[in-house]
């Protein structure tokens, strides 16, 4: 039983795993290359996903994302560097209490 289900498990990810070196540093270096081509995406698609989240500007979105996928990790913390500080909902919720705070008067003091 044991040895028909490794067998099995074998033929089934031998095709899958042609494109692996036979070289065990060659894998090595081929799985640490997977790694950080996953990360780097992951790093391109969390800056667009935040930078729409934060400006209506098209160039400032653009030379973000572009910034992050020409130079990842690097280009990543410049990214963080310059972001704005606020979501546009953040902005727009503190521009709403900063109106009511404003259209209301200011509560009278009770004489005794």
């Amino acid at each position: 039983m044991q040895e028909s289900f490794l067998s099995t498990f074998q033929s089934f990810t031998e095709p899958w795993l042609l494109f692996l070196a036979d070289d065990p540093m060659m894998r090595l270096l081929q799985g640490a290359m997977l790694l950080i081509g996953a990360i780097v995406i992951f790093l391109v698609f969390f800056t667009t996903r935040d930078i729409l989240c934060r400006t209506h500007s098209f160039l400032y979105m653009f030379v973000c994302i572009v910034l992050v996928a020409a130079l990842p990790f690097i280009g990543f913390f410049l990214y963080l560097l310059i972001r704005p500080s606020r979501t546009i909902r953040e902005r727009e919720l503190y521009a709403m209490v900063q109106n009511l705070q404003t259209k209301t008067p200011a509560k009278k003091k009770l004489k005794k």
